[in-house]
């Protein structure tokens, strides 16, 4: 699902009008931005992040801002968002992921990989990729199902990293 449609979608779950997103759009804009035929503004994603503050909006928004990279929402036809459901498939793509960083050691350089390895390679981080995107389904939907902020507990994180001095000051 694009930005533009999980906007409408959250937007319309939450009761609010085009004109109470606060963004500098007239209605039409919006609708526009609604209907995929615009994109939403580098400028004005941040505010309907801000405004909207669901883990949907976030995550879709952080995924187009950046051409693709990052994760996405999980909300295809194949998937389960009950809490329970979304535990235990999170539980599983860690443990997948696991085993294949275990299986996969880092000492041989990178030069001396044979293709056949490269590749092996490739799909090792691409189940990686799969447990970080369950990872943050797990914490969009305990944050809808028990009313966290979304943004907030991202804020409270960024800012432990900072105090753990892992991150700098911006």
């Amino acid at each position: 699902m694009s930005l533009g449609q999980v906007i409408k979608e959250v937007r319309k779950a939450r009761g609010l009008s085009q004109t109470d997103l606060g963004i500098p759009y007239g209605q039409s804009m919006i609708g526009r931005i609604e209907r995929d035929e615009r994109r939403v503004a580098p400028d004005i994603a941040p505010i309907l992040v801000d405004k909207l503050d669901h883990p949907a909006v976030s995550i879709t928004a952080m995924h187009e801002m950046t051409g693709g990279v990052g994760p996405v929402y999980l909300n295809g036809d194949n998937v389960d968002l009950h809490r329970s459901s979304v535990r235990e498939r999170c539980l599983h793509e860690m443990s997948e992921s696991m085993d294949a960083i275990q299986r996969f050691h880092t000492s041989k350089p990178p030069e001396r990989e044979t293709e056949r390895e490269r590749n092996q390679r490739k799909e090792h981080l691409l189940e990686v990729l799969d447990s970080i995107v369950h990872e943050y389904m797990y914490v969009a939907v305990q944050c809808e199902e028990y009313g966290f902020s979304f943004k907030e507990l991202h804020n409270a994180h960024y800012a432990k990293l900072r105090s753990l001095r892992l991150v700098q000051e911006h």
